[in-house]
């Protein structure tokens, strides 16, 4: 497979020119966003947090927002958490 990166000239990179840990991100975010991704962020060391890092603020406002004081089992389950990490973070 044959892609173009954008620039003053048209250049042709081939899948095989991208490390095999991006080609993946490339399939993922298409030419276009790889390629924007690829000039902000090149020569950096990008961190990208788990998908359960991401959602526990949002996660954690729900159970703020839900708790009632005697639902920590129920709401433990819900989020796979322990009814004791419920009531720490309602407590919060």
């Amino acid at each position: 497979m044959k892609l173009f990166i954008k620039g003053v000239i048209e250049v042709g990179i081939f899948i095989d020119d991208i490390p095999a840990n991006l080609q993946g991100l490339l399939e993922i975010v298409g030419e276009d966003k790889f390629d924007q991704i690829v000039r902000y962020y090149g020569g950096e060391k990008v961190y990208i947090p788990t998908y359960n890092t991401l959602i526990k603020p949002s996660r954690n406002r729900d159970i703020i927002k839900r708790y009632n004081g005697v639902n920590a089992g129920i709401l433990g389950r819900e989020y796979n958490i322990t009814a004791n990490q419920v009531k720490r973070i309602a407590n919060i």
